[in-house]
């Protein structure tokens, strides 16, 4: 039976979400504790979004075949028992046998969150970036907006030699201040380039600094090359939050089922 896991993980001391021979990844820990449970032998476990090392997630995707009748709370217990501290499996669910945790999603929700208080704080050091000047969170929201839409995010991507399509569909894009020292950047997309989310909030930065043009976002959108945005943000402000199965809804919202729905996006992402 193929099983769907909600994952959340502090980002921190890992070096991406994916498994890699010699780096300490999420799927690594992932199959480890599977492997601890059920024995060697077991197929891959595959995730629903890529993430950067330092990158953290509340809601990511994982699926794993097992051949197994313990029940899903038991099986989510089993899976804790033999995690290390900074991963969790929140939910365990029974899903149909071609359920694909990435190739299903029709959206995937992130969200960086930016500190432009006087001091950084000690408490949410890993979890959010401090600039050290006072941004205009209205500017950055206006700038956001010109994301929305169907894009070639070339500018946005890192350099790579893969032959990947640079087109996404950003569904919102949405900058807000949620309290006197935290900006909060939104963002739902079908799928996401490798750094195209930091790179958007190195952008948004600059913007609500005052270093360079409102219209800036809208410039690189309509000169699309590799690499042009150059200003990465930190992967520790950055957080998976959501991914989505059906329009308007997804395990986060649907804890006792998960329906896939007919629209799928086949783009890959790697945030």
């Amino acid at each position: 039976m193929r099983f769907a896991l909600v994952v959340e993980y502090d980002g921190t001391e890992f070096s991406g979400s994916q498994y890699q021979a010699n780096a300490r990844t999420v799927q690594g820990e992932l199959e480890r504790a599977a492997g601890t449970i059920f024995g060697d032998g077991l197929p891959r476990i595959r995730l629903a979004s890529r993430t950067d090392a330092g990158v953290h997630a509340v809601g990511q995707v994982a699926a794993i075949d097992l051949d197994t009748r313990i029940s899903t709370d038991k099986l989510r217990n089993a899976f804790n028992g033999n995690l290390p501290d900074d991963v969790r499996v929140h939910k365990v669910l029974m899903v149909p046998d071609v359920f694909d945790p990435r190739r299903d999603a029709i959206a995937r929700e992130y969200r960086y969150v930016i500190n432009d208080g006087a001091t950084s704080s000690p408490i949410r050091r890993r979890n959010e970036y401090h600039v050290r000047s006072r941004l205009d969170a209205v500017l950055m929201d206006r700038a956001a907006r010109h994301f929305e839409g169907v894009h070639d995010f070339a500018s946005f991507a890192a350099a790579t030699k893969e032959p990947v399509t640079t087109i996404r569909r950003v569904e919102t894009a949405i900058v807000h201040r949620r309290d006197d020292e935290r900006i909060v950047f939104d963002i739902r997309a079908n799928a996401f380039v490798r750094q195209q989310i930091r790179r958007m909030v190195g952008v948004l930065i600059a913007v609500g600094r005052g270093n360079c043009a409102l219209d800036e976002v809208a410039w690189l959108l309509s000169r699309p090359k590799r690499d042009s945005a150059t200003q990465n943000a930190p992967p520790h402000g950055l957080t998976l939050m959501r991914v989505v199965y059906r329009a308007g809804s997804g395990i986060g919202e649907d804890p006792s089922s998960l329906r896939i729905g007919t629209e799928q996006s086949r783009a890959s992402d790697d945030s």
